[in-house]
């Protein structure tokens, strides 16, 4: 039986990033399926004729996946991946996804951060997957059951895992599976331009309309601490693995980005994320490549 991965990918979690990991590590045998309806998702039947109709597919990424897979299939070892994130960063970043998206017109660009969160969170102003993360994993069934997600990370099939930890969840996926991911290494992909601050009031009033999203964000950590715990067998292991990794991001990025000689200013691209111009740059750099 041949193993097929599926990478569920949760809309403003990383998953551009992660895209790019799997058809390096995948090859020919990667699908990457772009979605127009993010809101339309595959049934557990859909993803069961999905695997059996395309013997050559070895990992497959879509927004159309939730967890509700068939990991018992017959004619392959299913597997998850799956990355979620802190549900206020994902809220925001997603603002600024759809703020600086110029090819689709949405609400985003003529509205301030409260007036948006407003519009969504409070008069529901859009599709209730959008916003909730656990909506999004079940399958739809609703923002508050954890059954369908506690089910399928029961099957040891899953790897659930928080975006705010991206480098120690490569490090110990390419430890537990050193044959099928062999390279985790990045640059990151999606950048979304931040072209105005947030500030503390608005996070709050963002957060109390999403707070039933955090069960999910929470088990994500538990899962990576438990994986950390049975990939790396001391501290010291965990932490060269780490350290290691992170070298080799530094080395892949420079392949972009050639490092500035000592003295010499430090080029937009290269500043923090978190500052409009860098984000910018980095974007803009990285669609040339």
């Amino acid at each position: 039986m041949r193993d097929v991965w599926l990478h569920v990918h949760v809309p403003k979690a990383g998953g551009s990033t992660l895209r790019q990991l799997m058809n390096r590590n995948f090859g020919d045998g990667y699908y990457n399926s772009n979605s127009l309806l993010e809101t339309k998702q595959y049934t557990f039947d859909d993803v069961s004729e999905i695997v059996r109709c395309h013997p050559w597919v070895n990992c497959m990424s879509d927004h159309k996946l939730s967890l509700d897979l068939p990991y018992a299939h017959e004619h392959a070892k299913v597997h998850a991946i799956c990355f979620v994130r802190d549900p206020i960063e994902r809220f925001i970043s997603r603002y600024f996804f759809h703020r600086n998206f110029e090819e689709v017109n949405c609400i985003a660009q003529r509205m301030s951060f409260r007036e948006f969160a407003d519009a969504e969170l409070v008069q529901q102003y859009v599709h209730p997957q959008t916003n909730s993360q656990i909506y999004f994993l079940n399958g739809g069934v609703d923002s508050t059951n954890m059954s369908i997600i506690n089910a399928a990370v029961d099957t040891g099939r899953v790897l659930l895992f928080p975006i705010e930890r991206f480098d120690e969840a490569c490090a110990c996926i390419e430890r537990m599976f050193p044959t099928t991911f062999s390279d985790l290494s990045y640059v990151r992909a999606n950048v979304s331009k931040k072209d105005t601050k947030i500030s503390d009031a608005d996070r709050d009033f963002a957060r109390q309309y999403l707070t039933q999203d955090f069960p999910v964000y929470e088990l994500a950590q538990r899962q990576l601490d438990a994986a950390m715990n049975k990939a790396f067998y001391s501290p010291d292991d965990r932490e060269s693995a780490l350290v290691g990794f992170k070298d080799r991001c530094s080395r892949r990025y420079h392949n972009f980005h050639p490092p500035r000689a000592e003295g010499e200013p430090l080029p937009e691209y290269a500043k923090n994320a978190d500052d409009p111009a860098a984000s910018s740059s980095n974007r803009n750099r990285k669609s040339k490549n």
